[in-house]
């Protein structure tokens, strides 16, 4: 609000002082006055028939001014209340006084009465065009304020009728309208009809609005603009945001590439600081089939505290090794997401670790621990590690209990059958070690 009051006051003092400085030249007789809007351009032919101010009227206005410049506002409305008893004030000068009214108002952060105070002013005939059109962008502005946001757009579009090659401004408020309306289809045309001005005029378009054509786009789901837009943004005023909000396009589009090269680029630049980012770059990198690099920056972030150490960022780092074929690495993650996890499959997915390098005491233990704990999607193909790595040990007894488990625990009849050519496997073994036994026993007798 307090933004809004500095842009309020800023316009009214500039159209109070044309407005008072018109009101010298009216000081006698009539006079044809030329429309005028608030940017200064005229040219328009129509001509208004107007009375004209007294000095008596002038001076008490010029005495208020001078009150307002001291920031002495009870004084300024005293000029005016003596002004009002007036009983033959014409129209012109009592839509001065209102003016006037609807000055010290809006510097007083009264908006409701400088409202009512330009409303006045409206109500009166044969105004001078400019002071007309200076009085409904006032008032426009001031509705809009207030949230009165379809009061705003009927006075502005009433302004436009009248105004002659208005700026930027006026087309930009009424953009700023149509989004508050929810009228985002709407408000397009407006925004980018300031941006003509601008480019005619040889001036910057301004960042804001950019931002408001692609919110605008966005809230219609026009990904393409708004992959264009936010090209615009993030090139003419590089920054975090613009950088990720684009990625998240691109990703949403199925264009994970360039997701990847631009979450990449604000990697390097030091932007992505917080940890559900990096993880986002991580499972990119993961998706475009570069897990090392997935992994070390996991690792890192882990290491020094930037990545949350959760389960899941533990288990993708995990992962993350394993695709990189390097299950040293991946052992103390899958131990750290192990003993977060409630179920045991973490701890049957250490075990396979262990079992690529050959560590088959770690592996048995693993794969215990992971039927311990229960929650698995395929018991029957946890039985079989467990049963491989014990065999590998030569238990070929707690082997063959596991394949068991695993023949009765099958889901379907081809993992039956691999169960049961272990167990058969593991039988023979027992027998063979069985007949070295009773050799070797001869042997010594």
């Amino acid at each position: 609000m307090e933004r809004g009051s500095r842009v309020v006051r800023k316009l009214w003092v500039s159209l109070f002082s044309a407005q008072l400085a018109m009101a010298g030249v009216l000081l006698v007789g009539s006079a044809d006055v030329l429309a005028q809007d608030s940017e200064g351009s005229q040219g328009q032919q129509e001509t208004r028939k107007t009375p004209a101010m007294r000095e008596m009227v002038y001076q008490r206005l010029a005495k208020a001014q001078e009150c307002v410049e001291k920031d002495d506002y009870n004084c300024a409305q005293e000029e005016l209340q003596q002004l009002g008893r007036i009983r033959d004030l014409n129209s012109y000068e009592t839509a001065q006084m209102h003016y006037f009214y609807a000055y010290i108002y809006v510097n007083q952060d009264k908006y409701n009465e400088a409202i009512s105070a330009y409303e006045r002013v409206l109500q009166q005939p044969d105004l001078p065009i400019s002071l007309e059109q200076d009085a409904k962008l006032a008032l426009a502005q001031l509705y809009v304020q207030q949230e009165r946001y379809q009061d705003g757009l009927r006075m502005l579009e009433e302004w436009f009728k009248g105004a002659e090659n208005p700026g930027t401004t006026p087309y930009v408020l009424k953009a700023q309208i149509h989004y508050q309306l929810g009228q985002f289809r709407e408000g397009i045309p407006a925004i980018q009809r300031a941006m003509e001005i601008a480019r005619e005029q040889n001036r910057p378009i301004e960042e804001s609005w950019y931002q408001l054509l692609n919110v605008f786009y966005f809230e219609l789901e026009d990904y393409p603009k708004v992959i264009e837009t936010l090209t615009i943004l993030a090139n003419n005023w590089p920054k975090k945001e613009y950088i990720t909000q684009l990625a998240g396009i691109y990703g949403q589009e199925g264009q994970e590439d360039r997701m990847l090269a631009l979450f990449e680029a604000a990697y390097e630049a030091n932007w992505l600081t917080r940890s559900q980012e990096l993880v986002t770059l991580a499972q990119l990198y993961l998706q475009s089939e570069v897990p090392y690099k997935a992994a070390a920056l996991l690792e890192k972030g882990l290491q020094d505290g930037t990545i949350e150490g959760n389960l899941q960022n533990w288990r993708l780092l995990s992962q993350a090794w394993q695709l990189a074929q390097n299950h040293d690495k991946a052992i103390p993650a899958l131990t750290r997401a192990a003993q977060m996890s409630d179920d045991g499959e973490l701890s049957i997915m250490l075990a396979q670790s262990y079992a690529q390098l050959g560590r088959w005491e770690e592996c048995a233990n693993a794969a215990r621990e992971g039927l311990r704990m229960g929650g698995l999607s395929r018991a029957d193909q946890a039985n079989m590690l467990l049963g491989n790595c014990l065999a590998e040990q030569k238990q070929y007894d707690a082997a063959l209990t596991a394949f068991q488990a695993a023949a009765r625990d099958a889901r379907d009849d081809r993992a039956r059958q691999a169960a049961r050519q272990w167990i058969d496997y593991v039988q023979s073994e027992q027998d063979r070690e069985r007949q070295l036994e009773a050799a070797r026993a001869r042997a010594r007798g």
